[in-house]
């Protein structure tokens, strides 16, 4: 009975103190979350209906952002986005708010990540392989169109992030400025983490304490700063539930509305996001009957829900194709990463998963392999796939493998929530073992919520039963923080945040992210160059300091970035330019470059010469690593064309390299 009477005191002590302290701040952020959906659907459902009446241009977007801007300022009016305060208070509220240790290091965080994308070009690769691309062919012929390529990924797959590049590439000719549609969306990360995780029954002092860790994992905090889409998702679906269970608490049909368009969004930035529409669907099945209060506008709504969901791809997939999701086309992957034997997939990804997150983040820490033992790994994974136990794994896409930029450290395209969050849950669970016999007062029993809880881990088993693609660690972004309120809710979990070794642990993860976020090897925040370039020079046979020279100077983010240069300033005169690539390949942005001045075709194996000269080409650049000097000679006999230059980048390791780029006339 004492217990009980300590616990309700202490849990009516943190109410009091954090909801005072966040629900100012949380009631701005959801605001901003609200326009934030708003303007997203704006530009998703825009280019769509833009390239209807083949007006994807500047005209066109001026009229989407008139309407908005008036939307904005109708709708605005009764909020309070409009903050009427002096700058002063303003800004010692920001200072109070941050003053403890946890926000001071996100704002570290948030402010490195803003510092690495202005920096550093957007050099992503699948974006560079084939949505960066996308968008420009959309661009140039001002509609949304089936393009003419061998990659087929550049038609079949959901474009949400497209949408939303497609204006700030057309405004300003450059892809510099893409990584903010990231980078606004992690900042809006904390407030949401908060507010599902105390509306699914996390105590207050507990969700204050994980928005915070949780926003440091690595798969947000290193995709803030890069042109990935796979963390931007986590906002919209958040908002999804949380907007759904405040629609049911304040009978706000405006707020179930704005839920569902999240929950669309969702699904128009991946098809693996898919499952989780099952998450809202259950957060607004409360609140269902709030749809008929209003039913034509509900019906207006649910048609721009649609637009801007994965339906309209799926639909011309299925038109090309017959299928919604052609997985048998060329560039997707191997067939057998979508189509596995469920068994066998759980078992599998309940291996690569946790590898790909608890993996270290500086590799060249770890002797005496250093940054080699990442290939040593792959190699005794690719000898496991040949026994017969192994073969059960071969459908997956590189069973168990770790990407190449695993041997140059951590990086936005194979990360996951990261080492560090990891261990803090494991120390949070084997904490709360311990406590389980003097934890007291029991979460108040609500069944609905406790669905909430639980269906996320059922939505994980169908991803894993599913999915054996590449980096799955990071196709989990959108999924990692409904997976924690099942264990936070428990009343030992107060206890646990109390703890000064734990917290300091959570210190020293949201420490190590901003070291990783300054020791990047795609986007250092020091002088990494000229420092490893100078001591390789004089210890050119240390395995420390070759190792850090190849991440920092001759690694393939340094090659790209000098491809791009070089394809930005061939034949700047000519205004359609021919390129042949097969797939897997990330150059075709850097031909586009400048973006708006001229025109790129992609050439396929079965086009004719009469095919490209109908369409203007006198010039093909040609990717060197799908052809070699014997076929290249007979593609110019067949073709009837001229090589007029060849460019052969740096490969440190490769003595008699082939060309890399060819640059072709045709006669």
């Amino acid at each position: 009975m004492t217990k009980c009477k300590s616990t309700q005191i202490i849990f009516a002590v943190n109410f009091l103190s954090y909801r005072q302290q966040n629900n100012v701040s949380l009631i701005k952020v959801l605001t901003v979350v609200r326009y934030w959906i708003l303007l997203s659907t704006a530009l998703v459902a825009g280019g769509w209906i833009l390239s209807s009446v083949h007006q994807l241009n500047r005209a066109g977007y001026a009229v989407i952002f008139f309407l908005l801007l008036l939307a904005v300022f109708y709708w605005g009016k009764s909020t309070d986005l409009f903050l009427r305060k002096d700058i002063h208070r303003l800004r010692s509220k920001f200072l109070r708010r941050f003053r403890r240790r946890a926000p001071k290091f996100f704002l570290w965080i948030a402010a490195l990540s803003l510092l690495s994308g202005c920096l550093y070009p957007a050099l992503n690769y699948d974006a560079n392989a084939y949505r960066l691309p996308r968008v420009m062919h959309w661009l140039w012929a001002g509609q949304w169109h089936w393009i003419h390529t061998f990659d087929s990924r550049m038609n079949v797959s959901a474009c949400g992030m497209e949408w939303l590049s497609a204006p700030l590439i057309l405004f300003t000719h450059t892809d510099r400025l893409l990584f903010l549609i990231n980078w606004i969306s992690y900042l809006m990360l904390p407030g949401l983490i908060f507010s599902v995780f105390t509306r699914l029954q996390v105590r207050l002092r507990v969700a204050w304490w994980w928005m915070w860790l949780l926003s440091s994992g690595w798969c947000f905090v290193l995709q803030a700063s890069s042109i990935a889409n796979d963390s931007f998702a986590a906002i919209y679906i958040l908002a999804a539930v949380d907007l759904a269970l405040r629609a049911r608490e304040k009978n706000s049909v405006g707020d179930l509305w704005l839920s569902y368009l999240a929950a669309a969004l969702v699904t128009g930035t991946k098809q693996t996001n898919i499952p989780l529409v099952a998450l809202w669907a259950v957060a607004a099945c409360p609140a269902r009957s709030l749809f008929l209060k209003r039913p034509l506008s509900s019906l207006g709504v649910a048609v721009i829900g649609v637009l801007v969901s994965i339906v309209p791809v799926c639909v011309f997939n299925y038109q090309h194709y017959g299928t919604w999701m052609p997985l048998d086309s060329s560039g997707i992957g191997k067939l057998g990463q979508f189509k596995l034997n469920p068994f066998w997939g759980v078992i599998g990804n309940l291996f690569c998963i946790p590898v790909q997150n608890l993996v270290p983040p500086f590799y060249e820490l770890i002797p005496p392999f250093y940054s080699y033992w990442a290939s040593i790994w792959n190699e005794t994974m690719q000898h496991f796939l040949q026994t017969s136990f192994g073969s059960h794994f071969r459908s997956f896409e590189n069973f168990g493998h770790l990407s190449a930029s695993y041997y140059h450290g951590i990086s936005e395209g194979d990360a996951g929530l990261g080492l560090g969050i990891c261990l803090l849950i494991f120390a949070a669970v084997w904490k709360m073992r311990k406590l389980r016999t003097s934890a007291v007062a029991a979460v108040r029993r609500n069944k609905f919520l406790f669905v909430l809880r639980i269906l996320p881990w059922a939505l994980l088993l169908v991803f894993i039963a599913k999915v054996g693609a590449f980096e799955n660690a990071r196709h989990l972004a959108p999924y990692y923080v409904f997976l924690f309120p099942a264990f936070l809710v428990q009343p030992a979990q107060s206890w646990i945040v109390r703890h000064r070794q734990w917290q300091k642990l959570g210190f020293i993860t949201m420490g190590v992210t901003i070291a990783l976020i300054i020791g990047s090897g795609n986007r250092p925040l020091f002088p990494a160059k000229t420092i490893f370039a100078s001591l390789y020079q004089t210890f050119p046979k240390n395995e420390f300091v070759l190792s850090e020279y190849e991440k920092y100077v001759n690694d393939s983010f340094r090659i790209n970035e000098a491809r791009r240069s070089y394809l930005e300033k061939i034949l700047p005169e000519e205004s359609n330019i021919g390129y042949f690539a097969l797939m897997y390949d990330v150059d075709e942005p850097g031909i586009w470059l400048p973006y708006g001045h001229r025109s790129v075709l992609c050439v396929t194996p079965k086009d004719s010469p009469d095919f490209l000269r109908s369409h203007g080409v006198n010039f093909v650049v040609m990717d060197g690593r799908v052809l070699s000097q014997r076929n290249i000679d007979r593609w110019l006999d067949r073709f009837n064309a001229t090589l007029i230059g060849r460019y052969i980048f740096p490969h440190p390791e490769v003595r008699n390299p082939t060309p890399d780029v060819y640059l072709i006339r045709l006669n």
